[in-house]
């Protein structure tokens, strides 16, 4: 049986993104693993092993509420918990979280900012050291929607491996929106011909066969840094996606575009679920 992973703190954001999670399983059988890291011990019991941390009992307690919590809404439901000493970002990091879970399902404090709700970890280094893919859930994503999924695309092979990624959570039951920013400033003929190959190439690959595509040129974002987060946003809204899939590698291709690192912006104003797939 495959595996979610799912960082809380106990928060009303977390919770969400347990939820969310649950929903999820539900359709894919997938187990989800409720994840704690105590960050205070780093600091505070480093050095004295005999003494014990007074918010582990209180974390077990409320691990144990929340367990309880979403039984009682999905009662077959397969949980697990973990919990686990330092950062995040660098418990996510290692090789057998990569071999042990499919995705990381993690709460964010939504389009008022991504400040993290996971204590002691910064939410973008968690995305950007992820081994495994990393959905990003905001706080009005209480339902799961999955009708009208959007990919960031610039017809490169990694953004393809990240679809097939998400296929496993999602399915392939739904509309896929091809988005592309029209760097090269193509001809309308050649980049549709270009387009319709690269959709006959996902169609091969994936057998998601619904499938559109809106081109938008540099200008669209009027060259501004943060305008261009602001308009991928505006599409969003737009044409009512429902969740983003974002390409992560060492170097995007929105970082050759417009030289600065869209994934980070993306991941500071997610106002849908975010998918950020790992391309190495």
């Amino acid at each position: 049986m495959s595996k979610l992973l799912i960082p809380v703190d106990f928060s009303e954001n977390a919770r969400i993104a347990a939820a969310y999670a649950a929903q999820i399983a539900q359709e894919t059988h997938d187990e989800i693993t409720l994840f704690h890291s105590f960050t205070s011990h780093i600091n505070k019991f480093a050095n004295a092993k005999h003494l014990v941390d007074p918010t582990e009992d209180e974390a077990h307690r409320k691990m144990e509420e929340l367990v309880a919590e979403l039984l009682q809404k999905y009662p077959s439901l397969k949980i697990s918990t973990l919990f686990t000493n330092g950062i995040l970002a660098e418990s996510l990091d290692k090789q057998e979280i990569k071999d042990s879970y499919r995705a990381v399902i993690m709460g964010t404090k939504g389009v008022t900012g991504l400040e993290s709700v996971l204590i002691g970890s910064n939410t973008y280094d968690v995305i950007k050291e992820s081994k495994i893919p990393v959905l990003a859930i905001p706080k009005n994503a209480v339902k799961l929607k999955k009708d009208n999924i959007a990919l960031l695309t610039n017809f490169k092979p990694g953004e393809l491996e990240v679809l097939k990624q998400a296929i496993p959570l999602y399915g392939k039951n739904f509309h896929l929106q091809l988005i592309h920013i029209n760097k090269s400033e193509l001809e309308i003929n050649t980049l549709g011909q270009k387009l319709e190959k690269w959709i006959e190439q996902i169609i091969a690959e994936t057998g998601i066969e619904d499938i559109s595509y809106i081109v938008k040129a540099p200008s669209y974002f009027a060259g501004s840094r943060e305008n261009i987060a602001n308009g991928i946003h505006t599409i969003i809204r737009d044409e009512d996606i429902d969740v983003i899939l974002i390409t992560k590698s060492r170097k995007t291709f929105f970082q050759n575009i417009f030289t600065e690192n869209i994934v980070k912006h993306m991941a500071f104003e997610i106002e849908v679920p975010n998918f950020f797939g790992r391309v190495d």
